[in-house]
């Protein structure tokens, strides 16, 4: 079975720049080559075209050296031509650059040619071994006076730092919000100074501290919803029960990706320069599925996309359609701004009143009229990450 990382579709759709904190970061040309690949690579795998996904991987690696995935699926298409030595030394590589999906490893149909050979199973076992381990380098949090700062490594979740206040009680506690970064960096120390803005609206805020930070996959996702905030949920002061996800670019992406399985786990959704579409082709994007489930009438989302951002138009073009289905949806298009971090004065102002609103349980208000492109107070403060 085919294993691809989550495209980075905002980086796709505006060409943004995300620095790399852990290696070099690839060229943006390199990084829109290996996503044209690695959907060729999927088209290729349901022709049953196994010797062309073998040549596209091989691309792929060359692109992108420390990858896993280009491994792991042309160890899959080595293993249905047959070619049981190569797809084992395949397989070996892919852990050996860090694959972690031991569970998927042993039901991948794809492999099953490998199974009788013991090899196979000590490589199940390495990557048990590397799902243990956190991806990347730890990063330490920067000092937010007057908060409570908790961190931790689950056991089958990410490892994170959670800042809250010193006076939540299992009473009075605080709410959460997640934090997901984007494509190429925590971003942590952006969100984190605005620890003490959410404590003011009685929400906690959760930061992950080492993971591979160049994009969000569905083990993450998965480590997420089922180590972490279960975790989470038993530190005394919080209430972890329905967190509202908060993400930028990729993370936006990741955060309505959630919200589209399963809208009722989630007490709303922040989203700076993400878009409501899927990829479906090189130049090409399809509407994403709105839920079929009540529970997204009960879901505000807060969205900033810039004016000048090519995935604007998708908001304008879906805006009308969400909210006639009961979608509690507030657009900010952000004059004069591009796809970047959108966060200025006004829109600080905004979200404010959105957390407001939500806190106290009631549907958040439409937007006001955004202010001028040439109003300072309006502008964003370049982030750490674009």
């Amino acid at each position: 079975m085919i294993l691809m990382t989550v495209v980075v579709l905002a980086t796709a759709i505006s060409g943004a720049r995300a620095q790399e904190t852990e290696k070099a970061r690839p060229s943006v040309e390199a990084i829109r080559e290996y996503q044209q690949l690695a959907r060729e690579v999927q088209e290729l795998f349901r022709q049953k075209k196994y010797e062309e996904v073998l040549e596209k991987c091989r691309r792929m690696s060359e692109l992108i050296p420390d990858e896993a995935i280009p491994y792991y699926n042309r160890a899959c298409a080595q293993a249905l031509l047959g070619k049981t030595e190569e797809a084992l030394k395949s397989l070996a590589t892919s852990v050996e650059k860090g694959f972690d999906e031991p569970a998927h490893m042993k039901k991948d149909e794809d492999l099953a040619g490998l199974r009788s050979d013991k090899r196979f199973d000590e490589l199940v076992e390495k990557a048990r071994e590397n799902e243990k381990k956190p991806a990347g380098r730890y990063e330490p949090g920067i000092e937010v006076p007057g908060v409570k700062t908790v961190e931790d490594f689950p056991e089958g979740g990410l490892r994170y730092r959670l800042r809250m206040s010193p006076t939540a009680t299992k009473e009075k506690p605080n709410r959460l919000i997640v934090w997901l970064h984007p494509a190429g960096g925590s971003m942590n120390n952006i969100i984190e100074v605005l620890t003490p803005r959410f404590l003011n609206k009685n929400f906690a805020l959760l930061v992950f501290t080492q993971k591979n930070f160049r994009y969000w996959r569905g083990a993450d996702a998965k480590r997420l919803m089922e180590g972490t905030l279960p975790a989470v949920a038993k530190i005394e002061g919080i209430d972890a029960g329905k967190p509202i996800l908060m993400g930028y670019s990729a993370g936006g992406q990741q955060a309505l990706q959630l919200w589209e399985n399963d809208p009722d786990k989630f007490a709303g959704l922040i989203l700076d320069a993400a878009y409501p579409v899927r990829r479906t082709g090189p130049r090409s994007f399809a509407p994403i599925k709105l839920p079929e489930a009540e529970a997204l009438k009960r879901v505000p989302l807060f969205v900033l996309v810039g004016e000048n951002d090519g995935g604007a138009r998708f908001w304008e073009r879906l805006e009308p359609v969400w909210q006639r289905a009961g979608v509690p949806l507030t657009v900010h298009y952000v004059p004069g701004m591009g796809h970047t971090w959108l966060f200025g004065k006004f829109q600080l102002a905004a979200l404010d009143a959105w957390l407001s609103d939500v806190a106290a349980g009631k549907i958040p208000r439409p937007p006001a009229a955004e202010p001028d492109d040439n109003d300072p107070n309006a502008k964003p403060q370049p982030p750490e990450f674009r």
